[in-house]
């Protein structure tokens, strides 16, 4: 994490935020498993959209 510190902790936020959604649906009370995995692939492609916009470099 020496290159881009900021860029790789908000990533790794987008991920774990990504598995905490998938194993709510492991778990199954809070949403269904199939909508929790389509959820979880939303969250990490437009995490990481936010992400590179945020710190793009003009």
């Amino acid at each position: 994490m020496r290159y881009a510190p900021k860029k790789t902790a908000a990533m790794i936020a987008v991920l774990v935020l990504g598995l905490a959604i998938a194993l709510l649906g492991f778990s199954g009370h809070m949403i269904s498993f199939g909508v929790s995995i389509v959820l979880c692939f939303l969250v990490w492609i437009i995490g990481a959209r936010v992400v590179h916009l945020a710190f793009a470099k003009d």
